[in-house]
């Protein structure tokens, strides 16, 4: 019997979806549900009229439909989209709070960093209007007490959108930097980090040192590519389940990546949350002996 309560971000697999289509038509009669595809979200199954709204002309405007707001309304993460010219459109609830009137409609995209900072920020929107590929940045807050933060410019129909998040203090960096340089010493465990799409979000030393690779040639790369091919489907079933319940698991598999023989890990995996939403997986890989 599928589980009614709700599910993090409304996921749910291509498979799931096929057995239970009416069950997940009702819920996206209320709000969007993400598919996943390959332990990616890929295609969204909505209501016509938030559809309706999404492809409206009005992303070259000074604000957006009363439908895109109320999809907005329901959005944990400080999120602003802007329009070809840098102007914001439209904003969560929780960015209009935090940044206040300089994430009013109409105003500057870029000024939501200090001044020093927007020529970098304005930089790296221009790439992602330019070439649509998703860009991070971490740059300056202008909100005490945060320091920093990360900024996620991704494409949007007629501009890019954007996803702030406070980014780690020096602290905590340090912190991370150290602990990740124990367990590279320890040779017997590799902490990663992946997004939505089942990528890498960013190079691990610990596993480059498993993998006889450089830790930024791991950067984006598929997760399931570093493993044998018996472990790929695997890998990408837990990377979906993890993704579509939240709950955390473990399996077994044969990291292959750059070694001339596979070694035996086992993988646990867990959801990292942004709220309630689930925003990417945090993986440990542990060496297997015998």
């Amino acid at each position: 019997m599928l589980d009614p309560a709700p599910t993090p971000r409304q996921i749910v697999t291509s498979s799931d979806l096929v057995r239970h289509f009416g069950y997940w038509q009702d819920r996206a009669a209320r709000t969007p549900v993400y598919i996943l595809h390959r332990g990616r979200p890929r295609l969204v199954l909505t209501s016509v009229e938030i559809m309706d709204a999404l492809c409206a002309p009005h992303f070259s405007g000074q604000g957006c439909g009363p439908d895109l707001a109320a999809v907005l309304e329901r959005v944990e993460d400080r999120v602003l989209i802007a329009n070809d010219r840098q102007q914001i459109i439209a904003a969560s609830e929780t960015a209009r709070r935090d940044f206040g009137a300089v994430a009013e409609i109409g105003r500057a995209l870029v000024r939501i960093v200090p001044e020093e900072a927007q020529a970098q920020f304005a930089a790296g929107i221009e790439r992602v209007a330019r070439t649509g590929v998703a860009v991070a940045l971490d740059l300056p807050s202008r909100t005490l007490p945060v320091e920093s933060m990360t900024l996620l410019i991704d494409a949007w129909p007629g501009g890019v959108m954007l996803v702030v998040r406070d980014a780690a203090g020096d602290a905590d960096v340090a912190e991370r930097a150290a602990l990740d340089e124990a367990i590279t010493a320890s040779d017997a465990i590799a902490p990663v980090r992946i997004d939505l799409r089942g990528r890498l979000e960013s190079g691990s030393s610990s596993l480059a040192a498993w993998c006889n690779l450089r830790t930024d040639a791991l950067a984006t790369v598929p997760f399931a590519s570093l493993f044998d091919g018996s472990s790929q489907v695997p890998i990408r079933d837990a990377i979906d389940r993890v993704i579509r319940t939240g709950q955390a698991l473990q399996i077994n598999a044969l990291l292959l990546a750059n070694l001339a023989t596979p070694a035996a890990v086992r993988i646990g995996f867990a959801a990292r949350r942004s709220g309630t939403t689930v925003s990417g997986i945090a993986a440990v890989l542990i060496a297997r002996v015998g």
